[in-house]
């Protein structure tokens, strides 16, 4: 068996002393685009929550220290559109100061040379930034004409800048058929890519997102071709029946544009909010969380016994919004362990 890498002995530890290790900071839901298969209700034209007041540069900042008292050492700034917050490269500045580690979710809209420029001056190291095909596949989705073509900018000014850049490709029917091209654009840039087969419900219950996905049988085939879904050996170590079902809650934290705290991005429990609570009061004293962190895979009855268990990465926040519960399997989880078994058994 290979040595526990440092980043591993990482991630248990923090798992195991529930120290929030990295953050997920929603900083607005304004967007320019309007992907339909987008989970954020939030972000659709005319949604209410564009009148609500986002968090201000100033609580941010005190967010950012509560969080380094926490022991969180990186960030990932999301949104919406993160690009859209004006003082972004201030935020970027005050993390940079308190010695945290950056990486920005974006779709690359509004990026300019000045604000890279700006911000490769802080700690971000890594873009990532949605991407789904050519571009009349790409602005189909997104709904913005042109959008391809920006996102495709966006990534060369950043790679020429010196960011490490990401595309990353949500799979749906719409862009099945794009996967092969992805990889060879992200090749011929000097990209990374990656593809997430996992679209979810919208986090108020809408579930119009499903029709989206692509059938079981097309899934699997994608995911057994080496060339999307590369499997490498010692990848999928066997969970022990007392480990955690995932970080959430436990080593990972997230924060939405108005100071709701959740146990991540995915796992939409409301735990409080930042203008009546202390963070660390939160992270420390909520009861739901108290105990979320008793739970261990032992507890996933439903899957204790599935050969695949040791290839799935189920995510309880998507059991919750499809199955009704956290400890409930749904089926692209279990199309892709089952794809990940076969695929690491041809090895």
């Amino acid at each position: 068996m290979p040595a526990e890498s440092i980043a591993a002995r990482l991630n248990r530890l923090t798992l195991l002393e529930n120290i929030p290790l990295g953050a997920q900071l929603e900083l607005t839901y304004r967007c320019p685009l309007n992907c339909g298969h987008c989970y954020l209700p939030q972000t659709k034209p005319g949604a209410a929550a564009a009148l609500k007041r986002e968090l201000s540069t100033g609580e941010w900042r005190k967010t950012l220290k509560e969080l380094k008292k926490l022991g969180t050492m990186s960030l990932v700034l999301t949104g919406g559109e993160p690009l859209l917050r004006s003082d972004l490269p201030a935020l970027c500045r005050s993390a940079t100061k308190l010695g945290f580690e950056i990486r920005i979710f974006s779709s690359g809209a509004g990026l300019t040379g000045v604000l890279a420029r700006a911000l490769r001056a802080t700690n971000v190291s890594r873009f990532e930034l949605s991407f789904y095909g050519r571009p009349a596949v790409h602005d189909a989705i997104t709904g913005v004409t042109g959008s391809c073509f920006k996102t495709l900018a966006a990534a060369r000014l950043l790679k020429k800048a010196g960011f490490k850049v990401k595309l990353k490709t949500p799979v749906m029917k719409a862009n099945a058929g794009e996967l092969k091209h992805i990889t060879r654009l992200a090749k011929k840039y000097g990209f990374d890519r990656s593809f997430d087969p996992v679209l979810t419900i919208a986090s108020d219950g809408e579930a119009s997102n499903l029709a989206r996905r692509l059938p079981a049988v097309r899934l699997a085939a994608l995911l057994a071709d080496p060339d999307i879904n590369p499997v490498e050996k010692n990848y999928f170590p066997s969970p022990a029946p007392d480990s955690p079902p995932c970080g959430a809650g436990r080593n990972t934290v997230s924060i939405n544009p108005y100071g709701d705290v959740f146990p991540c991005l995915q796992l939409g429990v409301k735990l409080g909010n930042l203008r009546k609570r202390p963070l660390g009061d939160i992270w420390k004293n909520n009861k739901w969380l108290k105990q979320w962190r008793k739970i261990t895979a032992a507890d996933i009855k439903a899957c204790r016994n599935c050969a695949d268990l040791a290839f799935c990465s189920r995510c309880p926040g998507v059991s919750l919004l499809e199955a009704g519960g956290t400890h409930k399997p749904y089926k692209t989880a279990c199309v892709m362990a089952r794809a990940a078994r076969k695929a690491y058994a041809r090895l």
